[in-house]
């Protein structure tokens, strides 16, 4: 969800001043920052873009009979107490109806890729984790218009 449909970069911009690219880990020093809020989840944005990016994966979804559902992690030191709660109902909120799932944290989400399976990330790593893992893996540079012609390709 986040980097892709939910603007943590946005969140961490204000907060931090930056963005980490490819959804790279912050230094502590700055995460402490961005996670002293232990909401933030349920206070991130919508990336622009992503509803519409949604509607069209959910039409692909459809189409080719596969399931739709988020794949998120909660932060590897889980000092975001809320995060499971928040991202649910953000989730909920923004995009009725899709599930979500959980890694639980971001180095699990490969244990989840199935052969066929789809997973649309900004991290580096998971990307190359999932793809090892069998699964069809496209990286969301902030660009979710490339991205979706990516999966439209893929499929």
């Amino acid at each position: 969800m986040d980097g892709v449909v939910a603007d943590f970069d946005r969140y961490a911009q204000d907060i931090v001043g930056y963005s980490t690219p490819g959804g790279a880990r912050y230094p502590d020093s700055d995460w402490n920052k961005i996670a002293a809020n232990p909401r933030l989840y349920a206070r991130l944005g919508v990336c622009p873009g992503a509803h519409d990016f949604v509607a069209e994966v959910s039409r692909i979804a459809r189409d080719t009979g596969r399931e739709l559902m988020f794949l998120t992690a909660i932060p590897r030191g889980n000092d975001t107490p809320w995060a499971f709660w928040d991202k649910i109902n953000w989730a909920e909120r923004h995009f009725p109806g899709i599930p979500v799932w959980f890694g639980p944290y971001s180095r699990d989400k490969q244990h989840h890729a199935r052969p066929g399976d789809i997973l649309i990330d900004d991290r580096d790593s998971n990307i190359r984790e999932w793809a090892a893992a069998g699964g069809i893996a496209i990286q969301n540079h902030a660009n979710l218009a490339d991205t979706l012609k990516r999966l439209k390709k893929a499929i």
